[in-house]
């Protein structure tokens, strides 16, 4: 919140300054100059963020193509660089991740299956994948109740999600909510689990499944 009563970004307060022999009263009238301004500021201050250099030095227009800059209106043009078409009900913040992780030249692999499916889940989003399992062009996602989302029919989104980017062609697949299998080494691996943390939390190996 700026002195004048609500937020000023810099496009705006650049004219405002410009326009200071006409300012003296503002403060008593309720500031109508710089509402003014503002309402023009405000048009043109998503192309000033794209142009100008950045805070810390770098070049104008390098913004668009730097994941932690690109403003959020601009990760779906980002992506198609990739050849990435984000779904539209990610959050920024996913839609960023995906981005680094190049998600879209992974399409086709299990993992990029298990990833798609917790865009979808909470809790611990648990995955588990059979492949090849009723025949050589099907596989079974099984996912745990507690942590599904609450519309899993073939219209959901987490299927359409999963069959638009990131199954393979010319597979089909069966989505079983339930009780997912006890995590795999894999599982445990990536959640980023340590030798020593499990030695403390399990008795046995036995324990850990």
């Amino acid at each position: 919140m700026s002195s004048y009563g609500w937020p000023i970004e810099d496009v705006t307060q650049r004219l405002y300054d410009n326009l200071e022999p006409l300012t003296g009263a503002e403060a008593r009238l309720g500031w109508p100059l710089l509402a003014y301004i503002d309402a023009i500021g405000q048009m043109f201050q998503d192309g000033a963020d794209l142009v100008q250099d950045g805070p810390n030095g770098e070049p104008g227009w390098s913004i668009v193509l730097d994941i932690n800059r690109i403003p959020d209106a601009g990760l779906d043009w980002l992506g198609q660089l990739l050849g990435m078409r984000l779904y539209v009900g990610l959050t920024p913040a996913q839609k960023r991740q995906q981005i680094r992780d190049h998600a879209s030249w992974q399409r086709g692999t299990a993992a990029a299956i298990a990833a798609a499916v917790r865009l979808f889940l909470t809790g611990t989003q648990t995955v588990k994948i059979d492949e090849r399992d009723t025949s050589p062009y099907h596989f079974t996602v099984t996912i745990n109740t507690s942590e599904a989302p609450a519309d899993t029919s073939l219209t959901s989104p987490l299927v359409r999600y999963v069959n638009t980017y990131a199954k393979p062609a010319g597979l089909s697949w069966t989505l079983v909510v339930g009780v997912a299998p006890p995590p795999t080494y894999e599982f445990i691996y990536d959640r980023g689990d340590t030798y020593d943390s499990m030695y403390h939390a399990f008795q046995t190996y036995a324990n850990i499944h």
